[in-house]
């Protein structure tokens, strides 16, 4: 019966879901290298951020922050008046309004995927 005891907690364990989980939530301010961890969240507002590296995704919750960006595959932002500049880009999903985004090349094709509400941001192609 203990056999079977210790079979079943060490069964349980391998079994559990385990997700290495090094996700960033940045405060005010700071410069963020995405090739050490690619997932990061801005949740205050009024601050100025600069990624560096291939990110997978930055989430951004706050608003009246401005952010550089080098590469991110998926750029949430949901919050408002961000003025965010991005080298390339495949997704970009804003639920928030009155943002600036700026993108200066597509990940696959001509130019990102536009999820959210995009006809009340500004989303441009820069040079």
């Amino acid at each position: 019966m203990k056999l079977l005891a210790v079979l079943g907690i060490t069964l349980a364990a391998f079994a559990a879901p385990t997700t290495a989980r090094a996700d960033k939530a940045l405060e005010k301010n700071g410069a963020w290298d995405c090739k050490k961890d690619p997932v990061a969240h801005i949740g205050n507002g009024a601050g100025k951020y600069r990624f560096t590296g291939p990110c997978k995704l930055i989430s951004v919750g706050g608003g009246e922050n401005t952010l550089t960006i080098e590469s991110v595959d998926t750029l949430d932002v949901g919050g408002a008046k961000n003025k965010i500049t991005v080298g390339t880009v495949g997704t970009i999903d804003v639920g928030g309004a009155d943002n600036t985004i700026t993108w200066k090349k597509a990940k696959a094709g001509d130019k990102p995927i536009l999820k959210g509400q995009p006809d009340k941001n500004t989303i441009t192609q820069g040079k």
